[in-house]
């Protein structure tokens, strides 16, 4: 009998989590296992999603709480798929999903929960920063508690494993299927303008507003910066693009599917995320061979980029030593672009088909 797996995802849109999903339901065997997909709302991913993968979409209601109203009817779905198969894996991302997939589901019949954590335990205080005597301390307890009910807790990087450890949690690290195959290596030419991007959802999190506070320290004007992604902050990030004319250096690009046209062309990728799991946008760009200037922050950027050996760290949150940065690789591209040369064979566990059977292989030893 096949084993049936849930994965959940509220919010399946372009971007680290809803990458990897779909890179799993897209990679696990068929044969194996029967592969359903749950959201909310609306998906950039559904008309790409599989024909053997089943969809259940869960309405997305008016009120602020969406994920938590969902999950009532979450439940009503697990409860009677699981009546179907004595087999079955709910696999929930992310923090807040992963806290109700233990109170809602966890005392469900022949039901595994496996929880996957993709980015920093910094991310709480952007979720719960309202539930002021909540923060910090007691919302760890109360992961600790919950998390340690799971059958399994997966991370995507050693740094977030260190994390959870810390504060008693277990985890496995998997990391995300970021890339289908290895490409070949990059033939730099000599450039009079460079074309630097930047690449992530538009949130407090990628905090835009020091790259672009970085632009504007720059003496240099020989290029252009391309900014995609989509979010919240889309109109606030334009206000201040306009405010410090700016509008012919940088551009807000949506969210492009073919990786082709974001990193075929582009000469530096910077990243100034103030925390992370593993980005997705390293990986690519180290595929691409896109040399890297990223603020170390907390996650997994110093992971990937081997401490500096891959890329150019900044350990100062700070725009003055990241426009240095940047001014420094318009002087000499060459030593970025010698590091992301040595950098391909670091990517190998990031292909698809590998971090697929890495999953497979957790759920085949329930």
């Amino acid at each position: 009998m096949k084993i049936n797996i849930f994965f959940f995802i509220s919010n399946f849109t372009f971007g680290g989590a809803g990458n990897a999903v779909f890179s799993f339901i897209n990679k696990l065997n068929k044969k194996k296992f029967n592969i359903n997909i749950i959201y909310i709302g609306e998906s950039e991913y559904e008309k790409y999603i599989p024909r053997h993968v089943k969809i259940f979409k869960i309405k997305k209601n008016l009120f602020f709480f969406k994920t938590l109203i969902g999950f009532f009817r979450i439940k009503k779905i697990i409860k009677n798929e699981t009546k179907k198969n004595k087999f079955n894996v709910f696999i929930s991302n992310i923090h807040y999903s992963n806290i109700l997939t233990i109170i809602f589901l966890r005392n469900l019949k022949n039901l595994k929960i496996f929880l996957f954590e993709r980015t920093s335990l910094k991310e709480l205080d952007i979720y719960f920063s309202f539930f002021s005597f909540f923060k910090n301390k007691l919302i760890k307890i109360l992961i600790k508690i919950l998390y340690n009910s799971a059958d399994k807790v997966f991370s995507n990087s050693v740094s977030v494993k260190k994390e959870f450890k810390d504060i008693g949690i277990n985890s496995k690290v998997i990391y995300s299927g970021s890339i289908k195959r290895i490409l070949p290596k990059k033939n730099f030419k000599k450039k009079k303008f460079y074309k630097l991007i930047s690449v992530g959802r538009l949130t407090k999190q990628k905090n835009y507003k020091l790259l672009i506070n970085s632009i504007k320290l720059l003496k240099s004007k020989n290029f252009k910066l391309f900014i995609y992604g989509n979010g919240a902050q889309k109109d606030k990030l334009k206000k201040i693009i306009l405010k410090n004319k700016l509008e012919k250096r940088i551009y807000l690009m949506s969210q492009v599917e073919n990786k082709d046209k974001i990193y075929k062309n582009a000469d530096l990728l910077v990243h100034t995320a103030l925390f992370e799991g593993l980005p997705n946008c390293i990986v690519e760009a180290i595929n691409f061979g896109v040399p890297i200037i990223a603020y170390k922050g907390a996650g997994g950027i110093s992971e990937i980029l081997s401490n500096g050996k891959y890329g150019d760290i900044v350990k100062k949150h700070d725009e003055y030593e990241i426009s240095k940065k940047i001014e420094n690789f318009f002087k000499n591209p060459t030593i970025l672009q010698k590091k992301i040369v040595k950098s391909k064979s670091s990517i190998y566990k990031f292909v698809d088909f590998k971090t697929a059977i890495s999953l497979e292989n957790e759920i085949l030893k329930i």
